[in-house]
């Protein structure tokens, strides 16, 4: 797995390349998040999705119930492999912070070991529900190791039909209305006029020619889950331009996505609380801190002169007149 398919700023589209060339994409959580983030941002080929083979999907199947508590990739690995899932990230330096702790490439590897014993051993181990977390042990049946191997697959149109319905890819799963309304949102504007976000880009960034509609959309995943929700929301409608703080946390998000060097030096100059590192030389990230503020301030400036703009436009915008009622 190479670096631009983590942190390129063409991640997602060069990510589906890469797995498109694949006779079969096995994931934990592939269906269930990672190809719903990347559908936010670029096109999925139905294609890809016939050869996708989800374990969480087929564990969850295959245990029950309707929450998937208990079968990410840590417990699994630990439960099933007797193997504690590696985190990185404790040094205030190390780039894995941005990411949870978790190297990319290590689960990968932890990855492959739970499928090969998934499909060797056709078991796994996990707590069984949140409120009972004593490990139980399940035998995979003959039609979830069809699934596993790839032999039977959940198919473009059904994952697209579940993606859109109750934030949920499981199909006895609860799953989370906002997650629901987020991967609407993204499919109702993913290919809707994103003027505001190229504005916003050519403010930002002073230049004329803004990055890649691609970078535009990869910003908003850099926001939380409600902010990202309600800023494509806002792009329907007009209700972009009548959200100054919005399109300011999206002009700060877009930034960091165009300069992920300063978002690093940004992260690593958080404050830890440690009695030792209290008392070494914090200058270096004080001036990434004091970096931060005055970037946020142009944000703040950019999104304001967008938001102007774009107001004075639809104001300026003629009314069409509306014909005569026929009273004949």
């Amino acid at each position: 797995m190479g670096d631009e398919l983590i942190d390129g700023p063409l991640s997602a589209p060069h990510t589906v390349a890469a797995l498109e060339r694949a006779d079969l994409v096995v994931g934990h959580g592939l269906l269930q998040s990672d190809l719903r983030a990347l559908a936010m941002i670029t096109p999925v080929p139905d294609a890809l999705l016939e050869c996708c083979v989800d374990i969480l999907v087929v564990l969850h199947e295959a245990r029950g119930g309707p929450w998937a508590t208990g079968l990410d990739l840590g417990d699994l690995s630990w439960h099933t492999l007797r193997t504690r899932r590696a985190k990185h990230g404790n040094g205030r330096f190390d780039r894995t912070r941005a990411r949870g702790g978790f190297d990319p490439r290590d689960d990968a590897r932890l990855h492959a070991r739970l499928w090969q014993h998934l499909r060797t051993r056709a078991t796994f181990t996990a707590p069984a529900r949140a409120a009972d977390p004593a490990p139980v042990t399940r035998t995979l049946d003959a039609a979830a190791m069809d699934q596993l191997c790839g032999r039977e697959v959940l198919g473009a149109a059904e994952w697209h039909r579940r993606r859109l319905s109750r934030g949920t890819i499981h199909a006895r799963g609860q799953g989370d209305l906002t997650a629901a309304e987020l991967a609407a949102a993204a499919d109702a504007n993913f290919r809707d006029d994103i003027t505001p976000l190229r504005a916003c880009a050519t403010e930002l960034l002073g230049s004329a020619r803004p990055p890649h509609d691609t970078v535009l959309l990869a910003a908003f995943q850099l926001l939380g889950p409600g902010a990202n929700l309600k800023a494509r929301q806002a792009l329907t409608a007009g209700r972009f331009a009548r959200s100054t703080e919005r399109l300011t946390a999206y002009t700060e998000a877009l930034w960091k996505t165009v300069h992920p060097d300063a978002r690093h030096r940004w992260r690593t100059a958080e404050p830890l609380y440690d009695p030792v590192l209290r008392e070494m030389d914090f200058s270096a990230p004080r001036a990434a801190q004091a970096e931060q503020r005055q970037m946020y301030r142009e944000a703040a400036a950019a999104a304001g002169r967008v938001h102007h703009a774009w107001r004075h436009a639809n104001a300026a915008r003629p009314v069409p007149n509306k014909a005569p009622a026929d009273r004949s």
